[in-house]
């Protein structure tokens, strides 16, 4: 089952704690009954248990990238005869390579971080099927649920990847200076703090271009982004 009544199901994959909290509170404002998957490999998994009316999918992760579950799940469905799952990227690029890698690799369309509202809605009246703006009923919660407090997991989520951030920069491993500084950077886009997303963008540019005489700007960066995290 794709979907119940009038409350698609939807899968949120991200390795970003926050992004999923926030992409969950905006999915279940249109009655979707969301999971969410914190990498890959259990997007695979939940998805080879479940069917979905849509999924949203985050590009950039750890153990496999969103082209690699996309491809995954294609061919999943092409041997087992299984209906196609309405893929979207969700990304905190938007360059015209990176919307054809995502088009190529299977998905079927992409949203910017943070996920616009309006093209949120369209997304969901094209794939799901429903009249979005029609729903006034949230979809159902447990009851002992709580409110989860956003700033503050955003707030301990990026000081821990920040650690992680100044091990990989004194070990010199750009690779994963890369991949964490592109991860806070999505969940800074999703929480809407430029400034963080300018510094974290810096540091990613500097990590993906290798150069050897960008160390001290790195340095800055990265003292910049210290403050900018005790200022939260």
């Amino acid at each position: 089952m794709q979907n119940s009544g009038a409350h698609p199901r939807v899968l949120v994959v991200d390795d970003s704690a926050t992004s999923r909290v926030v992409i969950e509170k905006q999915l279940k404002k249109f009655a979707c009954l969301v999971e969410t998957a914190a990498n890959g490999g259990q997007a695979i998994t939940a998805m080879e248990k479940s069917r979905y009316a849509l999924v949203l999918l985050d590009c950039y992760m750890p153990d496999m990238n969103g082209y690699e579950v996309a491809r995954y799940v294609r061919r999943m469905e092409a041997e087992q005869g299984l209906s196609h799952t309405p893929i979207i990227a969700i990304s905190a690029e938007a360059d015209a390579e990176h919307v054809q890698l995502c088009l190529d690799s299977g998905m079927d369309g992409i949203l910017g971080k943070p996920l616009p509202q309006d093209e949120l809605k369209k997304i969901l009246s094209l794939w799901c099927d429903i009249d979005v703006d029609a729903i006034a009923t949230p979809s159902p919660a447990p009851i002992e649920s709580k409110p989860v407090d956003l700033v503050g997991l955003f707030r301990t989520t990026s000081l821990d990847d920040f650690a992680d951030l100044r091990k990989a920069h004194a070990a010199g491993d750009r690779m994963m200076l890369k991949r964490l500084a592109h991860r806070m950077k999505g969940a800074a886009l999703t929480m809407e703090k430029a400034g963080m997303v300018s510094t974290l963008e810096g540091i990613e540019a500097i990590a993906q271009g290798g150069d050897a005489q960008a160390q001290g700007q790195l340095d800055l960066l990265m003292l910049q982004l210290e403050r900018q995290l005790a200022a939260l």
